[in-house]
């Protein structure tokens, strides 16, 4: 057996945490930048907003309160995403971190008829602990488990389990195949020139016919729903990852370089932040601009710049420098930029290692390290109310870019 724990509408969810006066309100989380509907509470849904509706098509029902939108804030779904995996993981023996709001959990060895009380429990846990809504199904494989926490979302239960394949049968019957994981919408026009329109209809064919017409991928989805767990996730569980960026694309156009500069801190220090979370160091920082393609032909010009330490890293303050040297050597004053990102790269693992004669003393190392570990602590109980004195720059402009600082510097 394997579990799948989902939190509901994540993204609102989260805003709803922070802000109780939204409950039993329709609600929408927006894109970067405002430009359409990432998120949606139930009654949202209930009033036919569709996700990735274009936020001006919602406009009537925002101006007259009937709905409220919200810009997203990434930082702190991010924070609140990492805190549910790890109570996910006190009750199981381990758990694939899928996504920001999904973990398959390994219940190997556990009773089938204890499962729906753990599940109680994670539900119950993250209600409390969190105020996030999670809902947790139980099933043979990853595929049939992503079943029965879809129907159980639907029908309010908090807990769906799948004691075998033959249980799931009646469900497959109700449930479309463009909804199985891992058929996409090409695919699933295809199935349905072929008469196959359930996940029924989908498992009813020979295995031969599935894997001549859709390959392996398709087969090993028609063997998960006969109860044959043959989906790894493995690279998804993967604890040092191969590059870690952060890139938005800004409103309007900038051409301020207090802002870009800014900009490019916070992408900086936030992936410092993920590196040490995954107890890595990384070797290379990288940093680009881009122009807006609908302006002129001088947005054709795509700087970026990318550097090899000499010595790996997770500093933040080390992190941050780099980065900004790196914007001096591409930013251009008579150009606009529409979007700008940094990322990180040679990525290794945080263990002892012989030192570079350039580098700092290896005491001073150390000191820097445990302060960055007393930061993201400190960040990760209260918030983010330790950051850099780089970040602290009075924005003229008031728009958003997906990340919701607190922080200006004071009015002279």
């Amino acid at each position: 057996m394997v579990g799948l724990a989902d939190c509901n509408n994540f993204f609102v969810s989260c805003e709803r945490s922070v802000n109780p006066s939204l409950e039993g309100k329709a609600v929408v989380v927006l894109s970067n930048n405002d430009g359409c509907v990432v998120a949606r509470s139930n009654e949202s849904k209930r009033l036919g907003i569709r996700m990735g509706q274009p936020a001006f098509e919602i406009r009537s029902l925002v101006d007259s309160g009937r709905v409220i939108a919200l810009s997203g804030n990434h930082l702190l779904y991010r924070d609140i995403s990492l805190r549910i995996h790890d109570l996910f993981r006190r009750y199981v023996p381990s758990t694939v971190d899928y996504s920001v709001d999904e973990a398959f959990l390994d219940v190997n060895g556990i009773p089938v008829s204890q499962l729906p009380v753990i599940g109680e429990a994670i539900h119950r846990a993250c209600l409390n602990e969190m105020h996030i809504p999670v809902t947790i199904g139980f099933a043979p494989t990853k595929t049939l488990a992503k079943v029965i926490t879809e129907l159980s979302k639907k029908r309010g239960h908090p807990v769906g389990i799948f004691p075998s394949s033959d249980d799931a049968l009646p469900v497959l019957k109700l449930m479309p195949v463009g909804d199985l994981w891992g058929i996409g919408r090409r695919i699933a026009k295809q199935l349905y020139q072929c008469g196959v329109y359930t996940m029924a209809d989908f498992a009813a064919r020979d295995v031969m016919w599935v894997r001549r017409k859709f390959g392996v991928n398709g087969e090993r989805s028609w063997r998960e729903l006969h109860g044959e767990s043959c989906i790894t996730l493995g690279h998804v569980d993967r604890r040092l990852q191969d590059t870690i960026s952060e890139t938005r694309t800004f409103p309007e156009d900038i051409g301020d370089y207090d802002y870009l500069r800014a900009r490019i801190v916070i992408y900086a220090s936030d992936c410092a932040r993920k590196l040490r979370a995954m107890r890595g160091l990384c070797g290379g920082i990288g940093v680009f601009l881009r122009g807006n393609p609908f302006k002129s032909d001088r947005s054709l010009i795509k700087p970026t710049a990318h550097i090899h330490l000499p010595e790996p890293t997770s500093i933040t303050s080390r992190i941050t420098a780099t980065a900004v040297n790196l914007l001096d050597t591409i930013f251009i004053p008579s150009m606009e930029y529409k979007r700008a990102g940094v990322w990180l790269s040679d990525i290794v693992a945080d263990v002892p290692s012989t030192p570079s004669l350039f580098e700092p003393p290896r005491e001073k190392n150390e000191a820097m390290k445990r302060l960055m570990s007393t930061i993201d602590n400190i960040n990760g109980s209260v918030g983010h109310n330790l950051e850099l004195a780089a970040r602290l720059v009075e924005v003229r402009r008031g728009h958003n870019d997906g990340y919701s600082s607190s922080f200006q510097a004071p009015k002279k």
